[in-house]
């Protein structure tokens, strides 16, 4: 079994940029998915995304997630804690 999570961030800077969505699955050894866990959109105030680079503000734009991510009430710590709970 593998567990396979994809993050969406402010950037690309790990020392800086922060997470905006969190989505999980697991496969097997022939990477079959078994289990779908949440997709979680994760709030982020205004200052924050302010600071994000134009091409990811573009990309997030067109992608929808900018709106999500300002409509959702999910906070870091409570998304983490899903995944976990999930895995």
């Amino acid at each position: 079994m593998l567990v396979w999570m994809d993050l969406e961030m402010t950037g690309l800077d790990h020392t800086s940029d922060v997470i905006v969505e969190i989505a999980t699955l697991v496969t097997d050894d022939n990477l079959q998915v078994v289990a779908e866990g949440p997709d979680i959109v994760v709030h982020q105030p205004d200052d924050v995304l302010a600071r994000m680079d134009p091409f990811v503000v573009d990309m997030h734009t067109r992608s929808g997630l900018l709106d999500q991510i300002r409509a959702s009430t999910i906070m870091l710590e409570q998304a983490g804690q899903e995944t976990l709970e999930f895995i």
